[in-house]
């Protein structure tokens, strides 16, 4: 039986990423989307051939015939939208961030156990198939790693995203990506955290984070750096990740090209374009639904995981501090 599934928010990212491969994949029926704009719920409903649209979230919450909740609104609306439908006993497939404190992300975690429901959160890169490559790479080591991350993004026109309250910065709102890749890869918990940064290029909102560079130290004695802003030309590859593990490093340049050394085998892949896993995320999360889990899926404490670490960052760069992370406290 396919997966009857409701997006809420019928936003570009809806409509450019998760419509089109929930319409490519055979695992799930479009069901419902849902957007505070009725005309738009209703034009969207009519382009991706789902069987309604609707401006109120009730109507999906109170259709029997919904399985999963796909929700790409504003940051500041996951959790509380999440919640209701974990309550309403949905499975959920979350953008990032799962939530913007720590609080929400400590309610979701609890109500995802007593719901018994999937809670995934959309953090793609992790299915990228050449980080899935590193990953298994990397998986046979015999002692700590180091791993350098850098993205260069363009200076965002849309100012909601470096509200800290909105968007919540772009520590929040995307570093998150990059501390549950590197954790994903390295296999083990972070246990602290160092960050500088602030608003480099947007003076008009001093209190955000628009551009950082963060240091965590993992319990098993691996160390990632993270350097990610806007300042640099949006023109160079946007993201790039290097990974040292005893005498070998692997390097994935954009999520377009993988190479390694003092491996083995030949290790040097080129796909034709970026790929960063947003169609294999889907196929992750409908194998857990259906009972065939792989391990891989990012659930809700991964989610957790990521909003500790951006909060702990933020606290970082503002009291010139390392911070603690103690996931544990938060579960």
């Amino acid at each position: 039986m396919k997966i009857g599934t409701a997006v809420i928010g019928c936003g570009s990212f809806a409509r450019a990423i998760h419509l089109p491969n929930i319409r490519r994949n055979n695992a799930y029926a479009l069901r419902a989307v849902m957007d505070t704009n009725a005309e738009l719920a209703q034009h969207t409903a009519t382009e991706f051939n789902a069987l309604y649209g609707t401006s109120n979230y009730a109507d999906v919450l109170d259709d029997s015939e919904v399985t999963l909740v796909v929700i790409c609104t504003p940051h500041d609306s996951h959790a509380r939208l999440s919640l209701q439908a974990v309550e309403a006993r949905k499975h959920v497939l979350v953008e990032k961030p799962m939530a913007l404190t720590l609080s929400d992300a400590q309610t979701l975690v609890r109500a995802v156990k007593r719901a018994g429901v999937i809670l995934s959160v959309g953090f793609n890169r992790r299915y990228a198939p050449l980080m899935r490559k590193a990953k298994e790479l990397v998986s046979e080591r015999k002692g700590p790693m180091i791993i350098n991350y850098r993205i260069v993004d363009e200076i965002w026109q849309h100012p909601w995203a470096l509200d800290p309250k909105v968007g919540g910065g772009r520590i929040l709102s995307e570093s998150v990506h990059i501390f549950d890749l590197c954790t994903y890869l390295i296999g083990c918990e972070p246990v602290r955290i160092y960050a500088d940064g602030g608003a480099l290029t947007h003076p008009d909102i001093p209190d955000t984070q628009d551009n950082a560079v963060m240091l965590l130290r993992y319990d098993d004695g691996s160390i990632v750096s993270i350097t990610h802003g806007d300042l640099g030309s949006a023109a160079y590859p946007k993201e790039r990740a290097e990974m040292f593990i005893g005498r070998k490093t692997l390097v994935v340049d954009n999520y377009q090209h993988l190479e390694g050394a003092g491996f083995e085998e030949q290790i040097d892949t080129s796909l034709d374009t970026a790929e960063k896993g947003f169609a294999e995320e889907l196929e992750e999360l409908a194998n857990a639904i259906n009972g065939t889990p792989s391990g891989h899926l990012a659930n809700h404490i991964d989610g957790a995981r990521a909003t500790l670490c951006a909060v702990k960052a933020i606290e970082a760069i503002r009291s010139g501090c390392v911070q603690a992370i103690d996931l544990p406290s938060l579960l």
